[in-house]
């Protein structure tokens, strides 16, 4: 005799289903990568953005999962990569046969030791007390790196050969495909590693601490040292991605514990999607990739960051993982047919808008800041000129109409998802 399945067994099933897929998911993916991308580099723009994913998780513990605005994170993935260049050059030395790919695990030990000191200082408090205790932390690092040449190999930072160490796994270290599989290793495990916590009580306390933290103590619980620890795991896989990071360039420099470098990790996590696990790794893909690419491209490449950063504050505070997530409902939704016309049209009036906007910003650098190399320019495939009244009106024109288009549009497709709210609600 056979007994339905009961609704206890499916749910069991389909919990399972939703972690196993994207699990196997980013498996196929980071085994597919490098045979797409062979080439040295495109491995080596892999393997940068690895580390950053890593980062970006890791920052992600503190901002998105505890509600802590960290202003020095990237002194964690700094002192990563010291540790793990000075473990590098100490076991060559000393002649000790240790594996390579386990050099991050001791970045990444003895970054969370110094985050679990850094927390114990700053996770008194929340909000702004707790950002500006992380920036003088930050700042007190950088500045000791001055004073401690021997560590922080003053200016030059402290280089190291990979291969010193042997092969292990395999891996002889020397290619840079070698190391995608080292940072590929490591990004899952550090992966894994968080989304176990977000569904560990200490990781549900995190949520609550970022909710109302007043509410956790009336419980009993201590919100300092839910702090604490999240900021400690944080640095941790923060020292992780440091490692990687120095393992891939074969140097770490005083720039890694610089300013730019926590800017960098808070712009890729809020753009990605702080209440989206992997919100930060498109974050970190999309800003890794216009870093490497778009610098190449316009000298305006910062603007474009900061534009992009109060694009998210201001009109998608759910981040790059959020859009996404709202247009996959919409598409599955029954309402997208007879919305489907407005979105198209939002579609082209908001890349009018952006291309408008990018032709003025190029033509505005290339007659202020590049004004030496002339003021022809080429901006979207269009030959333009910064002295020209008439490639200023293109740029202009471009995105005021798109603006002006923008609004009614807007204004329609809200009265249409109003309309089949109704209409489902009567139904």
């Amino acid at each position: 005799m056979t007994f339905p399945m009961t609704d206890t067994k499916l749910a069991d099933r389909s919990a399972a289903l939703s972690v196993a897929m994207p699990v196997l998911t980013v498996a196929v993916v980071l085994i597919l990568l490098p045979n797409l991308f062979g080439s040295n580099a495109m491995i080596s723009t892999l393997n940068y953005l690895g580390t950053m994913a890593i980062f970006a998780l890791s920052y992600n513990v503190l901002l998105g999962q505890t509600g802590l605005l960290s202003l020095g994170h990237g002194t964690f993935f700094g002192l990563g990569g010291f540790i793990a260049t000075h473990a590098v050059l100490r076991f060559v030395e000393a002649d000790i046969a240790f594996p390579l790919a386990l050099i991050p695990l001791i970045g990444g030990v003895g970054s969370f030791a110094l985050g679990s000191v850094g927390g114990w200082l700053a996770s008194g408090r929340g909000g702004m007390p707790f950002a500006m205790i992380t920036l003088g932390l930050a700042e007190l690092v950088a500045a000791a790196a001055t004073l401690f040449p021997s560590i922080y190999g003053s200016e030059e930072g402290v280089s190291m050969d990979r291969m010193d160490l042997g092969s292990s796994f395999g891996l002889s270290y020397g290619p840079n495909v070698d190391i995608y599989w080292v940072i590929a290793v490591w990004f899952a495990i550090c992966a894994g590693l968080l989304f176990f916590l977000s569904r560990t009580p200490l990781g549900l306390l995190q949520n609550a601490v970022r909710d109302n933290a007043e509410r956790v103590e009336f419980l009993g619980f201590s919100a300092r040292r839910v702090r604490m620890s999240a900021y400690a795991i944080a640095a941790g896989i923060a020292g992780v991605a440091g490692s990687l990071a120095a393992l891939n360039v074969e140097i770490t420099t005083v720039h890694a514990l610089g300013a730019s470098t926590s800017t960098l990790v808070l712009l890729m996590t809020y753009i990605g999607g702080t209440r989206h696990f992997f919100g930060p790794v498109l974050g970190a893909i999309v800003i890794g990739l216009m870093k490497i690419w778009l610098s190449d491209i316009s000298p305006a490449w910062m603007m474009y960051f900061g534009l992009m950063f109060i694009f998210v504050v201001m009109v998608a505070p759910g981040g790059l993982a959020g859009i996404l997530a709202n247009g996959r409902a919409l598409v599955r939704s029954a309402g997208f047919a007879p919305q489907s016309p407005i979105l198209a049209g939002i579609a082209i009036a908001g890349g009018l808008s952006v291309a408008g906007l990018i032709i003025v910003i190029e033509l505005a650098y290339r007659a202020g800041l590049d004004a030496a190399k002339g003021a022809e320019i080429s901006v979207l495939g269009l030959p333009l000129n910064a002295e020209s009244g008439l490639s200023w009106a293109t740029g202009g024109v471009m995105l005021i109409i798109g603006v002006i288009a923008l609004r009614p549009l807007l204004d329609r497709l809200d009265g249409k998802r109003h309309a089949i709210a109704q209409a489902g609600g009567a139904k």
